[in-house]
């Protein structure tokens, strides 16, 4: 593994955010930020500049497509991983043309969260 990346869990799901905290701070990264929702989202990306969001593609207020490409705009850097469970193929393919980094389906095991946040971190 490269060096541990700073990282944003943005999920409307309590229970899914803590999943993801464990597993990427199991993996040696910092979680620096949560979020429930949209504006949640952008304003931790502005504090926190981190090296990488995961982005659910449901949220509460708001939805992942907007919040990424609004993560586009104010970073075109900006490393998102786009983690749903809607993996139709046409929905990877909208999140992959607006910028994702990487598209991991729900429910995933932690092999797979960390092979998609080691090629992000290499992208």
């Amino acid at each position: 593994m490269k060096k541990p990346l700073r990282a944003i869990v943005v999920d409307d799901n309590l229970a899914m955010r803590m999943v993801l905290r464990d597993m990427l701070e199991g993996s040696g990264h910092q979680v620096v930020a949560e979020a429930e929702n949209q504006d949640e989202a952008l304003k931790a990306y502005a504090e926190h500049k981190p090296d990488l969001v995961t982005l659910d593609l449901s949220l509460a207020q708001g939805d992942g497509l907007s919040v990424l490409k609004a993560l586009r705009q104010l970073d075109a850097n900006a490393r998102v991983i786009v983690i749903s469970g809607n993996s139709q193929k046409k929905v990877v393919e909208l999140v992959k043309a607006a910028g994702a980094a990487d598209f991991l389906a729900k429910p995933f095991k932690i092999e797979e969260l960390a092979a998609v946040v080691e090629r992000a971190a290499g992208a």
